[in-house]
């Protein structure tokens, strides 16, 4: 048995843009339900939403059923937390606010088994479709994909440096988080905040990396993939229940 080709890691590698939908409700049946949309990817998030491991574990099930990457978001760095998510599926993270090169290193050390990291061998889990995937230990980072988010000044600073490590693949912009640490909470457009984000996609291009960002707003999305950020997300599983639902209920009571 052979692992699935990680086709979000592929299209990124070759620069082809990958459009992507955060999934926020913690729940498998909505996941599956943006699964099934023609997404290129999907966000589990662990770090602002109610998820824990076992559903986590039930969203990345539903979603295997569809041609998309299933990214999980953590809540943080803890090599635990990326241990146990390896182990029951995720093969493509997204670690917050990373701010140095060396918490870079350590990150994809803890998802690399030895004699290059320090990922716990266990013989058989749902990563290796418990013990069928044939010699799985050995390739296992060959399918893995690691996006750090760039989320306050000190990430922007050292983006250059956090680009450059091996194993990190993408460097994936918070712009909430950065326009509040840049003194311009929910302003992301700010002009500073703007070449904040601007001077991370070089930092990226420069390395030879992929750059992300989380751009609900549709004119915003389409500048970003102009500008050549590749992993874009487009909109939430939370954001288009709500919108749309206020949109029907609006239009009935105008």
């Amino acid at each position: 048995m052979q692992e699935r080709v990680n086709s979000l890691k592929a299209a990124i590698q070759a620069g082809r843009a990958h459009i992507g939908i955060w999934c926020s409700l913690a729940s498998a049946l909505t996941t599956e339900i943006v699964a099934g949309s023609g997404t290129g990817w999907l966000l589990i998030d662990g770090e602002h939403s109610p998820n824990d491991l076992r559903s986590i574990m039930a969203q990345l099930q539903v979603a295997a059923a569809f041609p998309c990457e299933a990214v999980v978001r953590l809540p943080s760095d803890d090599p635990n937390l990326m241990k146990q998510a390896l182990d029951i599926g995720a093969r493509s993270l997204m670690i917050p606010n990373v701010r140095t090169a060396e918490q870079a290193r350590a990150i994809v050390a803890a998802m690399t088994y030895a004699p290059g990291g320090f990922r716990g061998f266990s013989v058989g889990h749902r990563a290796n479709a418990f013990g069928r995937i044939a010699g799985y230990h050995a390739k296992a980072r060959e399918q893995q994909l690691l996006a750090v988010q760039i989320e306050d000044e000190t990430g922007v600073a050292n983006a250059a440096e956090i680009a450059a490590v091996d194993g990190v693949d993408v460097l994936f912009v918070g712009p909430g988080d950065l326009s509040t640490n840049m003194g311009s909470m929910g302003n992301p457009g700010a002009d500073h905040v703007q070449e904040a984000i601007s001077s991370v996609r070089r930092a990226a291009d420069s390395a030879g990396k992929a750059s992300g960002i989380l751009a609900p707003v549709k004119a915003d999305a389409d500048r970003y993939l102009a500008d050549g950020f590749t992993m874009v997300a487009v909109g939430s599983d939370l954001g288009l229940l709500a919108r749309g639902s206020d949109a029907l209920i609006a239009s009935f009571n105008q």
